[in-house]
């Protein structure tokens, strides 16, 4: 069989091949084709290049989904960067805490956790307290030393009358002069303690803001300041607080 009649024959298996369906097959058929050194009809021109066309297709495919696949990778790298840094600036926006001050304040107080509601506490820090007590005692000293005593008298009378009104669930007037010096005197360091405690709490639970601005206007006294001031003043000698603003 000469060369022209063979490859006759083959382009006839060809174009049967693909009337069949049969791509494998003509695909294998095209390349005995091609080595026989005989030329392509425009048929198999057209099936070479479609045949081309879907290897370029999928090699572009396969090349796509790893693109794809490192892109994916590197946005989930990135976002568990950003994670990471939004914890961090979480981090330093909270005040951390300390386990030895902690300790120290669990120590001087004589807390006890009895359950989730109960925390007993019969101690306290006498360094800052008395200090802060014998402050609070030369002022009132200095306000009383400017009344004549037969007027101080009365007017602490006035006053004791009006504060106690706080123990029947009610508030004073505050109509009398003394009335928040003998507030001072009865209440004040009391409520500053308890204070005191509840931004140990807060700082305990991992709550507290380093950077704290507190503006207190027609609040009272500022227990809740004074509470917070003398908290941070325990924590000297442990740790470094960040500058804070308390007017």
């Amino acid at each position: 069989m000469s060369n022209p009649i063979l490859n006759w024959w083959r382009s006839q298996q060809f174009k049967s091949a693909l009337i069949k369906g049969d791509t494998r097959l003509a695909v294998q058929i095209l390349q005995d084709i091609q080595k026989s050194g005989a030329k392509f009809s425009w048929l198999e021109r057209l099936f070479r290049d479609k045949i081309q066309v879907e290897r370029y297709s999928q090699q572009y495919k396969k090349e796509a989904d790893n693109l794809s696949g490192k892109l994916n990778e590197a946005l989930q790298r990135l976002e568990n960067l950003n994670v990471e840094i939004a914890y961090e600036q979480q981090n330093n926006l909270i005040l951390k805490r300390d386990q030895e001050f902690i300790k120290y304040v669990y120590k001087q107080f004589n807390l006890i956790q009895h359950d989730e509601n109960k925390l007993q506490c019969t101690g306290i820090v006498q360094q800052i307290f008395d200090d802060f007590e014998a402050k609070l005692v030369e002022y009132l000293k200095e306000e009383f030393s400017k009344i004549p005593e037969k007027q101080l008298i009365v007017k602490l009378e006035d006053a004791l009358e009006d504060i106690n009104h706080l123990k029947n669930g009610q508030d004073p007037d505050y109509r009398f002069s003394l009335t928040p010096h003998v507030y001072f005197m009865k209440y004040f360091l009391e409520n500053v303690y308890c204070l005191y405690l509840a931004w140990f709490i807060i700082y305990e639970a991992g709550l507290l803001p380093t950077k704290i601005n507190i503006l207190d206007i027609a609040a009272g006294p500022g227990t809740v300041a004074y509470g917070l001031a003398l908290f941070l003043q325990s924590t000297s000698g442990f740790f470094c607080i960040p500058q804070m603003h308390i007017s």
